[in-house]
């Protein structure tokens, strides 16, 4: 398949992703659905999903997945994410640029680094200690935050160590990776945001 044939085969997927996710009720599969989707339109082998909270103040973990490590926590499992909340700003309200999800929300910035430990102004002391914890090795990422259409940032798609489907060898996300994702983290968005209302519609009522 040449380069071309993926990108079209690619953004197919893009267009049934997201008529596929507007008819998903109930809200963890709905998360799960676009963490796994973004997963394999990217060929990622690992994501988060994180959502904002506390009024914009933090991100919580929904999702983690990382196939080569069979992990898959939150979201319809049954396995609980212990995480800490990651939180974008301190007491005094200096924001979290340290870390790159919370970057991503606060700046409203999709952060592609080929490489977690040479990339410079990030805190990957957490992934480091996974890393030799477990043997992997996290390379790649894609942090991409998620806007709604009333241009909220409700949550941030983070992808870990995109791989060539021909080799399985570990690669940068591409430009296109980045544009798909980009485009995949809007529609999902929205997705989202109109399950939530209808669902606190069918509580009023």
């Amino acid at each position: 398949m040449t380069t071309n044939d993926d990108l079209f085969s690619r953004l197919e997927q893009l267009n049934e992703i997201g008529a596929a996710l507007s008819k998903v009720r109930d809200i963890d599969r709905l998360l799960e659905h676009i963490l796994i989707a973004a997963k394999t339109i990217t060929h990622a082998d690992g994501g988060t999903l994180y959502r904002v909270i506390e009024g914009g103040k933090a991100l919580r973990f929904e999702i983690i997945r990382t196939d080569s490590l069979n992990i898959a926590m939150g979201g319809t499992t049954g396995n609980p994410i212990n995480f800490p909340n990651i939180r974008l700003y301190d007491d005094a309200g200096k924001r979290n640029d340290a870390m790159v999800a919370a970057y991503a929300a606060i700046h409203d910035k999709t952060v592609n680094i080929n490489d977690a430990y040479a990339a410079e102004g990030f805190d990957f002391s957490g992934t480091r200690t996974f890393d030799q914890r477990t043997g992997y090795r996290s390379t790649s990422f894609l942090t991409v935050p998620m806007k709604n259409h009333e241009d909220e940032i409700i949550g941030v798609l983070q992808l870990i160590n995109a791989k060539n489907p021909m080799t399985d060898e570990v690669v940068p996300f591409a430009a296109a990776d980045q544009s798909l994702a980009e485009s995949l983290a809007s529609q999902a968005a929205i997705a989202l945001t109109n399950r939530l209302l209808i669902t606190q519609l069918e509580e009023l009522f």
